[in-house]
């Protein structure tokens, strides 16, 4: 038996859930009067460059050093390109043009700006670029309700040592081995997108709970985040377990959902009551009518992870000394529109959403945005028509040069990787790396090793150049 419910999740606040890419500097231009980042695919951009623009960037590219990236970032500044658009908050704006500023022969320096100037992706789809959230995202925030609710009924000593998380849930789960724990039976689909959504470019800033004069430690980071207002559809289904599965309590889910509804719904208020003790005024608390508060993604703060009344937070203390275990957080993370704000209203927390049952009727209204939206996609990747000049006509069209083909290479032996998370396909071949989204070409005999057990495998691929990069065109079996 399985009881399978169709839920719809809509952000509350901004959410980042990390899929380890980040924007390429080569992937990517800033409007800087729009404040906007559009991404772009690079081999059409190098494509439709004239020759000498792209032997320039070519020779830029073939340096290898870290200056080159900096003069990559500057040969794509003001350039118009076709592409995704994500909005940009100022403060990114301002530190484009800080580390374009940089003098070249301070590579340290530079080096250093760099790597303050990485912006992290939110995960997203391979097919369509959109944004969405992982089944496992939203199941290890039902389980972490979940075990507090059973630490609230079960009163015992906390575990200590390196895999004392790991047995405080055992002891919770009656066990808590594969086979005997019921969260097995709890399958979470992905939550995927209704129609356009769009994504921001803010700041994870790192502020310090109490008051004090000295700044949290740990610098700014540059996040991709799903902002309030978008819909995400998936399903949560719920498996009773067979005779002599060795599960002692099954999941009911009541229980489940109410343990969720009740524990966020208190962090929520303790994080509130900790803004206003820095001068941060609170978001409204949302009215979910049926349904529950749901924390997920990075920087959802250390209590929201962790199960109350046993927490061992490591707090980070100066260079040289020891760190201290508290039960709680000593600072937060929250966006900012700059690396360094300076007004409490710029703040915002991380990873609040609301989840709830979808009805029949929002069904039928989500299949037709989401049909609308690939619609006006489709349309707009067509390409237009234009119509034949009249035979009387003086003026003719020049035929234009054909665009130089970069290339092939023939890797043999390359070692091949998949990475689930990001739909990305990899392959290296005598310190040389080569990508591509997506496992559509990847050969039927391979799929088991490499794309269910996600074990390397090798194959003789062919990859064709793109700038000082490669993109991977062709896998054979050898």
């Amino acid at each position: 038996m399985k009881e399978t419910i169709r839920f719809r999740i809509q952000p509350l606040a901004p959410i980042h859930l990390g899929c380890d890419e980040v924007y390429e500097p080569f992937s990517f231009v800033l409007d800087e009067k729009r404040r906007e980042l559009v991404v772009f695919d690079p081999w059409l951009f190098f494509q439709e460059m004239e020759e000498g623009e792209r032997k320039r960037f070519g020779d830029i590219c073939r340096q290898g050093t870290v200056s080159s990236i900096l003069q990559i970032y500057q040969f794509l500044r003001n350039r118009q390109a076709a592409g995704r658009i994500i909005d940009a908050c100022p403060g990114l704006v301002e530190r484009y043009r800080q580390t374009l500023a940089l003098p070249l022969r301070d590579e340290k320096k530079i080096q250093q700006e760099l790597n303050n100037f990485i912006i992290a992706r939110t995960a997203f789809l391979a097919h369509d670029e959109r944004p969405y959230i992982p089944g496992s995202a939203v199941k290890g925030a039902l389980r972490t309700a979940y075990l507090n609710h059973l630490a609230q009924e079960r009163k015992i000593p906390t575990p200590r040592g390196k895999r004392a998380a790991r047995e405080l849930e055992q002891i919770l789960l009656d066990g808590g081995s594969f086979h005997t724990d019921p969260f097995r039976l709890l399958k979470v689909s992905d939550f995927l997108p209704v129609g356009d959504v769009r994504t921001r470019i803010v700041f994870a800033v790192n502020q310090k709970k109490k008051p004090s004069k000295f700044q949290a430690r740990g610098p700014s980071q540059i996040l991709e985040v799903i902002q309030s207002g978008a819909i995400f559809i998936g399903e949560i289904s719920l498996e009773e377990p067979l005779p002599g599965a060795g599960i002692f309590r099954p999941l009911q889910r009541q229980t489940l959902l109410s343990s969720a509804s009740s524990f966020f719904r208190q962090e929520r208020s303790r994080e509130d009551n900790e803004l206003l003790d820095i001068g941060i005024k609170p978001e409204p608390k949302p009215e979910i009518k049926e349904g529950f508060l749901l924390r997920i993604g990075r920087h959802s703060g250390a209590e929201s992870v962790t199960i109350e009344g046993h927490r061992l937070i490591r707090i980070m203390k100066g260079k040289g000394e020891n760190p201290d275990f508290l039960d709680h957080a000593t600072t937060l993370w929250l966006q900012a529109e700059e690396a360094r704000p300076s007004h409490p209203d710029q703040f915002k927390p991380f990873g609040w959403a609301a989840v709830e049952e979808l009805t029949d009727e929002q069904g039928v209204s989500y299949q037709k945005m989401e049909a609308d939206w690939r619609l006006h996609r489709e349309e707009l990747k067509a390409p237009s028509v234009e119509k034949e000049p009249r035979s009387d006509s003086v003026e003719r069209k020049t035929k234009e040069p054909a665009q130089k083909v970069e290339p092939t290479e023939v890797w043999s032996g390359a070692v091949l990787t998949w990475s689930p998370g990001n739909q990305q396909l990899t392959a290296v071949h005598q310190n040389k790396k080569a990508s591509a989204q997506g496992k559509e070409m990847v050969p039927e005999a391979l799929h088991k090793h490499l794309l269910v057990k996600r074990k390397s495998v090798t194959a003789t691929v062919t990859v064709q150049a793109v700038g000082n990069a490669f993109r991977i065109i062709d896998i054979e079996i050898p």
